[in-house]
């Protein structure tokens, strides 16, 4: 059986499956907290806690989390906390497949060519942007929940980065 149909036909578990539940999820005044039951960089599968925590940006994850919940209450008639976190339509988990189909079409619509991005282009623009933040490496690891260095693979360098660093290494020569 193809894992697509898998949710179509059995009903979401939350115990067992492996997607983030309502109920994985707790907020204090400032953090939203996550539980991962288990994940590749959890090679116990003991769970990982993920923090959000409340930001002064327009770009606030806790915020967007909270909102997406109360939106998402008033789209469902049987709102339980043990559903999935998120969901695709008819109210069914939603798939990997299902997500990277609707990023792309919505990447297109901006202009974009779908076939240039994947799951992958959030791990790596995640980790290009913590680079260009300038961002310690041993919070880029926290963050992105990596045991070694292999983030450095996904961090995308623009020529006028390179260009800056070429230009500061000159400058040190000479001072």
């Amino acid at each position: 059986m193809r894992r697509n149909n898998y949710y179509q036909i059995h009903q979401f578990e939350p115990a067992i499956n492996l997607l983030v539940c309502i109920s994985d999820i707790s907020f204090t005044d400032n953090v939203a907290n996550f539980h991962l039951k288990q994940s590749k960089t959890d090679p116990f599968r003991k769970g990982i806690a993920i923090q959000l925590h409340k930001i002064n940006s327009h770009i606030c994850p806790y915020r967007v989390l909270k909102r997406y919940l109360e939106i998402r209450k008033t789209f469902v008639s049987s709102y339980q906390n043990t559903d999935p976190l998120f969901v695709s339509i008819g109210n069914l988990a939603m798939e990997r497949e299902f997500f990277i189909t609707k990023i792309r079409h919505v990447l297109e619509l901006c202009g974009y060519d779908p076939k240039n991005f994947s799951g992958h282009s959030f791990r790596i623009g995640a980790g290009t942007a913590t680079g260009q933040a300038n961002i310690e490496d041993h919070m880029i690891k926290t963050l992105g929940r990596w045991s070694s260095d292999c983030y450095v693979r996904y961090i995308r360098n623009q020529p006028t980065s390179i260009k800056h660093a070429q230009q500061q290494i000159a400058e040190s020569i000479y001072h």
